[in-house]
């Protein structure tokens, strides 16, 4: 299978777009090690000289992934602006929203996987995941200071923590088994906890 692709002239932005997506194809199917500047073209439809024409290198692509998808989690956390009953009410709301994007984008969130441990071991990869860590707690950090305000004894940031460390592990969870009454159950669990914690501890 490849992406769809065209003869037709395409702008440069949309062919980097087609070559992220066919990496995330590859990588999903193969692993990351598979996903060779070749094995990208070949999925994507095109030329192989056309890659380094979007992208210095395949480490450039890699890096372009990475960011494209701190971008969108950032754009879709966007969209988030409940008026919620209880705390416990707006996490259950976002992580449904989150935990569904990872089963309708089931290839993609693989593929992310093994594309964020491997950045664990890579100096560049590494730095701009811990930037996208930073930028994720001073996402969520921001959402519960919206849903729960600034009560005394509040570590809005320490709960943010706990939070991605959650969905985080969910999201592995599914990945590996694809049971969904259990991420279901525990996502429920983690936002009942975290709610009655935050009430117990503020």
């Amino acid at each position: 299978m490849t992406v769809k692709s065209s003869n037709s002239r395409v702008p440069l932005v949309e062919r980097r777009q087609q070559l992220l997506d066919a990496a995330v194809l590859v990588m999903s199917r193969r692993g990351v090690a598979a996903a060779t500047t070749r094995a990208i073209t070949d999925a994507a439809g095109v030329p192989q000289g056309l890659f380094h024409y979007c992208f210095d290198s395949r480490h450039a692509l890699l890096h372009a992934l990475l960011e494209r998808e701190s971008e969108r989690a950032l754009a879709m956390a966007a969209t988030l602006d409940p008026v919620p009953s209880s705390l416990e009410e707006a996490l259950t709301m976002s992580f449904t929203v989150q935990l569904a994007r990872v089963k309708d984008q089931t290839d993609h969130f693989v593929a992310l996987s093994e594309l964020s441990a491997l950045a664990r071991t890579d100096p560049d990869l590494a730095a701009l995941t811990r930037h996208q860590r930073t930028r994720d707690l001073d996402l969520v950090s921001a959402m519960l200071r919206r849903w729960q305000g600034h009560p005394a004894g509040f570590d809005v940031e320490a709960w943010a923590s706990v939070i991605l460390a959650g969905l985080d592990g969910i999201t592995e969870a599914w990945l590996t088994d694809r049971d969904d009454d259990a991420r279901d159950r525990t996502a429920t669990l983690l936002a009942r906890a975290v709610a009655a914690a935050v009430d117990l501890n503020s």
